[in-house]
């Protein structure tokens, strides 16, 4: 019976033992997996704060609060002359207190701005002189509404690669693009453009109507053209 308790005791022994290893296992899996963690949030944030963003994540972002902007008051309408909030993704709403957004002043979104990505309302008709200009942040430009673009609004952002603007421009007024542009989308009411306002046409593709000034000014300068 001794002999017997002596083996009972012993095998008990070993089953804490084994247990303890176990347990030490599980520990030892716990502060591996703990360590991994930090890993993937920081991948995470490097993708928030990646320099690449693409048309969808201007498309599909929320407006940017009115309190973000500083602006004049013309009575019956505004001009955005500063932004104050901290997203690189702009989206201007239509209105502000009820009025009208008509323009931006005062370069805002050039000189080094942040601002990676920006969408204007209808109801801006005008992208001003220097408007972006000096912007290396600057990737994707959404201006569906605008009639007239200034002189040097997009000069020098060596970041662009999309420029949407709209249906209803007129006015392309010495507007000089940067050889990182990839797509831009000119609408048929363009009938005029500097033979120079392109760089790195390899890369470039025109979007437009068929039988349009921009298609035949894409043809004549060797730039791909792709029919909307």
């Amino acid at each position: 019976m001794k002999k017997n308790g002596i083996r009972n005791g012993r095998g008990r022994a070993c089953v804490m033992v084994i247990m303890a290893a176990f347990a030490m296992g599980l520990v030892g899996c716990g502060g591996t997996d703990s360590s991994d963690k930090p890993a993937e949030v920081n991948s995470s944030e490097q993708v928030t704060d990646s320099a690449e963003i693409t048309v969808d994540d201007v498309k599909n972002h929320a407006e940017t609060p009115a309190s973000d902007f500083e602006y004049v008051d013309h009575g019956d309408s505004v001009s955005i002359k500063a932004y104050n909030g901290s997203d690189p993704i702009v989206v201007i709403p239509e209105q502000i207190d009820g009025k009208d957004v008509i323009s931006i002043i005062d370069g805002p979104f050039s000189n080094d701005s942040f601002i990676k990505g920006i969408s204007l309302p209808d109801t801006i008709k005008e992208i001003r002189d220097s408007t972006f200009g000096l912007n290396d942040s600057l990737q994707v430009v959404l201006a569906s509404g605008v009639e007239t673009v200034g002189r040097a609004a997009f000069q020098h952002n060596d970041s662009l690669k999309y420029v949407d603007l709209g249906y209803n421009l007129k006015e392309f007024d010495d507007a000089y693009f940067s050889d990182t542009l990839e797509v831009i989308h000119l609408p048929a009411g363009v009938e005029n453009l500097d033979k120079v306002a392109f760089f790195g046409e390899d890369t470039l593709t025109i979007v437009g109507k068929a039988g349009s000034f921009a298609e035949t000014f894409a043809k004549e300068e060797g730039i791909n053209f792709e029919e909307e």
